[in-house]
């Protein structure tokens, strides 16, 4: 299976972690991808890059993001990861969407009630 950087994927490592997150880097001379874990059975392993190769790695479908819900979720990702550049890019998404659903008489359209990661409101 061809992966990207960026990819969404899904793998089971060396040590039988079961990771979930995104590919920032490709080895395509020895066939291997370094993951950044969003999620995992083994919780130090989150916010990490873990070597993975791509023969374990399982491409994940691309997901539009267009509501607000998804696009703050992503920025408490983007956070986490301590990804500056993706959480800039979220954060332009996020005000744009929240102008084009404005009421019309210069009052911002209230956030709709949301949990963060952890499941705290926000």
């Amino acid at each position: 299976m061809k992966v990207e950087v960026s990819d969404w994927v899904q793998a089971k490592t060396n040590n039988g972690e079961l990771i979930h997150g995104f590919i920032d880097a490709v080895d395509e001379a020895q066939r291997m991808a370094n993951v950044i874990v969003v999620k995992s059975d083994n919780e130090e392993s989150i916010g990490k890059p873990i070597a993975v190769r791509e023969q374990w790695l399982r491409k994940l479908p691309e997901y539009a993001i267009e509501d607000e819900g998804s696009i703050q979720s992503l920025i408490d990702v983007a956070l986490s990861t301590r990804d500056e550049q993706w959480f800039n890019e979220l954060t332009e998404k996020l005000t744009t969407i929240q102008r084009n659903t404005h009421t019309g008489n210069n009052k911002p359209v209230a956030y709709p009630s949301s949990t963060n990661q952890l499941g705290y409101p926000v």
